[in-house]
């Protein structure tokens, strides 16, 4: 088999000479595979065909049957000029198969413009040498098309506007050599598309434009060279996308208002290098796209102004800097990941983008830039019908963490409110699975929490509204005090030591002046509890000293900040 001693990324170099078939007047071609020292790994030899001969055949219609041949400056467009044909016009070759073919020229191989009829195109195991290879315009019709294991020599590769019918087509294992591979404008149709496995060599590899329509489509496991990597407005169709285990090396890769139809698009487990990764304008909103444990390299990441359905990065580590303004997502999963560096989400207009965020187990040793209105944070986790009270209030001490690195105080202490809150229901839910002791013992502590620590003072983060509770604590008393002193005799009152003159003790707000001067604990002396108000006032003077405490953490820590 040809170049079937070759490493992948070995250049493709050999020499090629000729010796008579004895008997006959044709020639046998002695090609000579070489490695990088330029020592012999394989020696072939093959039946010669000249281009004459094959132009005769298209003369005649006939079958092109070229298994184990050699063939040197085939030209599609050198047929054209020969017979006085334009430069676009289309020249049917039928039941093309060149299985195992040596294709060599000076200048390029050229099958532009090439009309396939069949019902199989065949280039599998073939090698093409020196030159470029154009197939650009070609039309495959309704064959299945196989380049399985094919090699290409360095130069450019040009499949710009190929047609390929309803049959699959199949690159699996070809190897495209260094120098620039152009499917720009490539219409695939309904066939499934194989680049499984393949080598692309360094230089641009050019899909932008291309369309996909009902086919699965692989890359897996293909690996890139250095150069660009475009896919600029493909219309992926409704097949699924495998992209796992892809290596796109050094580079930028561009998906750049590429429409990914309504199949899964998978790009687990793939590598990035070093360059721009664009998924601007990108559109997701018919298929679930994964990008679970991809190694993103360095450079940047961007998706600004793509539209995703669910989209999921769970154990990805972001290492460069990354725009996360989606015009709309419904579902961001970032669990288990790690951001090291910036991490931008804030929304370009009023509008939210992101419905639901994961961010269970995940580690921010970077920034996140998001709003935690702008954002709709608050529903963004809570619209997360799987994760545990544990794992959102985690998710929202994380944020919190974020917040305060980057001096958002205010968005911190909304986050850090739900932290606790959530991590109290998810107490209150292990007591509920535990004896009926812990049952009763779990629901006085989740109440309790939620009045003293929650209602008063929003976990000590609002000292406007521990102060408002500390005044309603005042008056509650002082009415308490006016009741009972007024209306159910015998319960307790409240006396006075003035003089006669001035003893004002049942007015009302004298009952309001005494539950204040026992909120603050001030003691003058004038009047005091009698019956049960003794145990009321207790209870007042208590209250006011830990509203008092609560309410000077809350302000002190609002002045430090």
């Amino acid at each position: 088999m040809l170049n079937s001693r070759l490493r992948e990324n070995d250049a493709l170099r050999y020499t090629v000479s000729f010796e008579p078939i004895a008997g006959t007047a044709e020639k046998m071609a002695v090609i000579t595979i070489l490695d990088e020292g330029l020592k012999k790994i394989q020696r072939v030899k093959l039946k010669v065909l000249n281009a004459d001969e094959l132009y005769s055949r298209l003369d005649n219609k006939s079958d092109f049957n070229l298994n184990e041949v050699y063939i040197n400056h085939f030209s599609l467009r050198e047929y054209r000029k020969l017979r006085g044909l334009k430069e676009d016009d289309f020249v049917l070759i039928k039941n093309f198969n060149a299985h195992n073919v040596f294709f060599d020229c000076e200048v390029q191989t050229d099958f532009s413009y090439a009309l396939f009829e069949g019902n199989s195109v065949l280039f599998s195991h073939s090698v093409f040498g020196n030159g470029f290879v154009d197939f650009t315009y070609a039309n495959f019709g309704h064959s299945t098309v196989g380049f399985e294991g094919t090699r290409f020599s360095n130069g450019t590769k040009n499949f710009q506007s190929v047609k390929f019918g309803d049959g699959d087509i199949s690159f699996n294992g070809a190897n495209f050599g260094n120098g620039d591979l152009i499917f720009a404008d490539a219409s695939f149709s309904n066939g499934n598309v194989d680049f499984k496995n393949s080598v692309f060599g360094d230089g641009v590899v050019d899909f932008k434009f291309a369309k996909f329509k009902e086919g699965n489509i692989s890359f897996e496991r293909a690996r890139f060279g250095k150069g660009k990597k475009d896919f600029k407005n493909v219309e992926f169709g409704g097949g699924r996308i495998d992209l796992r285990r892809v290596d796109f090396n050094d580079g930028d890769v561009s998906f750049e208002g590429a429409e990914f139809g309504n199949g899964k698009a998978i790009f687990r487990g793939s590598q990035f290098g070093n360059g721009h990764k664009i998924f601007d304008l990108a559109d997701f909103t018919q298929c679930d796209v994964n990008f679970d444990k991809v190694d993103f390299g360095s450079g940047s990441i961007s998706f600004n102004e793509a539209s995703a359905n669910q989209i999921s990065f769970n154990a990805c580590s972001f290492n460069c800097f990354t725009d996360f303004r989606f015009s709309s997502c419904k579902l961001l999963n970032m669990a288990n990941s790690v951001v090291r560096d910036i991490i931008d989400m804030v929304p370009e207009s009023d509008k939210v983008a992101i419905h639901e965020i994961n961010m269970v187990n995940s580690r921010i040793i970077g920034r996140i830039f998001i709003n935690w209105r702008g954002n709709d944070v608050y529903n963004f986790i809570y619209n997360q019908k799987k994760s545990t009270w544990f794992q959102k209030a985690e998710q929202f001490r994380i944020l919190k963490e974020n917040f305060r690195v980057n001096g958002q105080y205010e968005d911190e202490d909304d986050a850090y409110v739900e932290f606790k809150r959530c991590e109290a229901k998810a107490h209150l839910g292990e007591a509920l699975k535990a004896s009926f002791f812990k049952k009763l013992l779990g629901y006085l502590n989740y109440y309790f929490q939620k009045y003293v620590f929650d209602y008063v003072g929003r976990y000590a983060t609002s000292p406007v509204r521990v102060l408002m509770n500390g005044i309603l604590t005042i008056f509650m008393f002082g009415i308490i005090y006016y009741l009972i002193n007024e209306f159910i005799y015998g319960w307790g009152s409240i006396e006075s030591t003035l003089p006669e003159g001035l003893n004002h003790c049942h007015d009302f707000l004298n009952s309001i002046y005494y539950s204040a001067i026992t909120f603050f604990t001030i003691g003058y002396g004038e009047y005091f509890p009698v019956g049960i108000l003794k145990f009321a006032a207790a209870f007042e003077g208590f209250s006011g000293v830990f509203i008092m405490s609560y309410f000077t953490v809350a302000f002190v820590r609002k002045i430090l900040r």
